[in-house]
C-alpha cells in the first residue's frame, strides 16, 4: 500500500504577508496631529457664507470674545457656558466657538453635542458639519462621520480634506466606489497629500482590481521610499496576480534593506518553493532567527513535510534540522508532527523498523492521531499482519479527518480476506462520508463477489 501524501496547498502557503498597523491605516487622514488641531479650531469668527446671520449685539460680544479664545479659553468657556444655558437662544456661533473650546480640551463628547445644537439651531452650518463629521470620523464613527461629511458637501464645501475624509469613511464601511471617487476628488484638488494617493490604492486593493493597483504603489513608493508598508502591498499584489517571482524580487528588496520581517521571509521561502527552488526556499528558511522560527514552526514544519512530498529529501533535512533547537516550546500537537515527519525520513531511507518506532512514539504522544492510526495500520498490512493492521484501522474510524481513509484500507484488507460481507458493510459506510463513481463501482463490484 502506498502511503498517504499530505496536500499542502498553493493556497494555503502563499498567503498574504501580514502587514503592521501603519499598513491597515493607509489612507487614514491625518485627524490627530497638529495640522489637524490647527485647521479644525482655526477660525472662532464668522468666514463664510452657510453661517448664522448675527445681531449686533452678537458681534460685539464675539469682538470680545475673540481674544479670550486665545489668551485665556478657560474663561472663554466658562463665559460660553452661562450663555449658552438651558433654552439660550444665543446665536448658533456662540455654540460652535464652544464645541471647538471643548475639542481643544479634549472633551470630545461635550464637543459633539455643541456641534450638534448649533447645527439644531441653524441647519445650513457648514462648518458645524464638518467639524462633527471629522470629529466623528476621528473617534471611528465612520458610517455617522460620513452622514455630516456629505451633508457638509451638499452645503458647498470642496476642499480636500473634507472630501478626504469623507473617501476614508466610505472606504472604512465598504463603499468602494465612492471611496475611490472622492478619492480622485481630493487628489484633484491636493495633488502633493500621499494619503489621498494611499487611500486610493487601498479601495483598489479591497476591491481586488490589483493590476489598477500596481502603478500607484509604484508612485507611493517613487514619493516615499521609505515606508516600507508599499513594498509589502506590492509584493502582495504580485502574489495575487500569480506573479511570483516579480513578488520574490520585492520580498528580497525589502530584506536587502533591513525591514523584512518573519512574515517576508515565510513568504518568500514559500513562493521558492512552489516554484521549484528548494534550495533557495531552504536557504531563505535557515536566515530566520530563533524567535522567527518558535513563531513559525508550524509553516515551517509545513514546508518539511512539502519538500518530502516533492521528493527533496535533502534539502527537507536541511531545513529539519534548523528546527531541532526549539523543542522546549512545542505544543503536543506540533512534536507528534515532528515525529511524523521523523518517521517519512525513514521511510524515505527505506528503514522500516525506525519507521515503526516514530510512528508507535508519535502515537504515544497522541493516542487518538488518526494519521498516525492509519499509517501504522498500512506499516501492519505490507508486512502482512492483517490483524494487527485491522486493529489501528478500527481505532482511526473515530477520527473525523481519516476515517473515510481507514474504511477503505480496512475493507480492502476484508477483500483480501474473501470477506464480501464484512468489506461492503464498511464500504457502505465510508459512502456515507464521501460519496464517488469509483466507489460505487467498487462496491458494485464487492456485492458480485459476495453472491457468487
Amino acid at each position: 500500500m502506498k502511503k498517504i501524501l499530505s496536500v499542502v496547498s498553493v493556497s494555503f502557503l502563499l498567503g498574504r504577508v501580514v502587514l503592521g498597523q501603519e499598513s491597515e491605516e493607509m489612507g487614514k487622514p491625518d485627524l490627530f496631529g497638529p495640522e489637524f488641531q490647527k485647521r479644525f479650531t482655526a477660525s472662532y469668527g464668522v468666514l463664510e457664507d452657510r453661517e448664522p446671520e448675527l445681531q449686533e449685539l452678537e458681534i460685539v460680544l464675539l469682538e470680545g470674545i475673540g481674544p479670550m479664545v486665545e489668551e485665556n479659553p478657560d474663561f472663554a468657556k466658562s463665559m460660553l457656558e452661562g450663555m449658552l444655558g438651558d433654552d439660550s437662544e444665543a446665536t448658533a456661533t456662540f455654540n460652535f466657538i464652544l464645541a471647538n473650546l471643548y475639542f481643544n480640551g479634549g472633551a470630545f463628547d461635550s464637543a459633539m453635542n455643541e456641534y450638534d445644537l448649533a447645527i439644531g439651531k441653524y441647519p445650513a452650518f457648514r462648518r458645524a458639519w464638518k467639524n462633527l463629521g471629522l470629529l466623528k470620523v476621528r473617534n471611528g464613527d465612520y458610517e455617522g462621520g460620513l452622514k455630516a461629511l456629505v451633508r457638509c458637501v451638499e452645503l458647498g464645501d470642496t476642499s480636500p480634506d473634507t472630501y478626504g475624509s469623507a473617501a476614508y469613511s466610505h472606504l472604512r464601511v465598504g463603499n468602494l466606489m465612492a471611496a475611490e471617487l472622492a478619492y480622485n476628488a481630493a487628489i484633484v484638488l491636493d495633488p502633493n497629500n500621499i494619503e489621498w494617493i494611499e487611500g486610493k490604492t487601498e479601495a483598489m486593493i479591497q476591491g481586488k482590481r490589483f493590476s489598477d493597483a500596481r502603478p500607484l504603489l509604484l508612485e507611493l513608493i517613487k514619493r516615499n521610499p521609505e515606508k516600507d508598508a508599499y513594498r509589502m502591498f506590492l509584493a502582495n499584489i504580485h502574489v495575487e496576480l500569480e506573479q511570483y517571482i516579480e513578488a520574490a524580487q520585492v520580498f528580497e528588496l525589502i530584506h536587502a534593506m533591513g525591514k523584512g520581517n518573519g512574515d517576508t521571509r515565510l513568504q518568500l521561502a514559500n513562493i521558492y518553493s512552489l516554484n521549484g527552488m528548494y534550495e533557495l526556499s531552504v536557504d531563505t528558511f535557515l536566515a530566520s532567527s530563533k524567535e522567527q522560527l518558535k513563531l513559525y514552526l508550524d509553516q515551517i514544519i509545513i514546508g518539511v513535510a512539502y519538500l518530502l512530498d516533492k521528493e527533496e529529501v535533502e534539502q527537507a533535512q536541511r531545513l529539519f534540522r534548523k528546527i531541532d533547537g526549539v523543542e522546549d516550546t512545542w505544543s503536543s500537537m506540533q512534536r507528534t508532527r515532528y515525529l511524523l515527519l521523523e518517521a517519512e525520513f525513514a521511510r524515505a531511507d527505506e528503514n522500516r523498523e525506525l519507521l515503526k518506532e516514530k510512528l508507535v512514539e508519535a502515537l504515544e504522544n497522541d493516542p487518538l492521531n488518526g494519521e498516525v492510526l492509519v499509517q501504522l495500520g498500512m506499516l501492519y498490512a505490507e508486512e502482512g499482519n492483517s490483524a494487527k493492521a485491522m486493529f489501528y484501522f478500527e481505532r482511526a474510524y473515530a477520527s473525523e479527518d481519516y476515517e473515510f481513509n481507514a474504511l477503505i484500507l480496512a475493507s480492502q484488507l476484508l477483500i483480501d480476506d474473501k470477506r464480501f460481507e464484512d468489506s461492503l458493510a464498511l464500504l457502505r459506510r465510508a459512502s456515507q462520508t464521501h460519496s464517488s463513481a469509483e466507489l460505487k463501482a467498487l462496491m458494485e463490484r464487492v456485492q458480485a463477489a459476495s453472491i457468487q
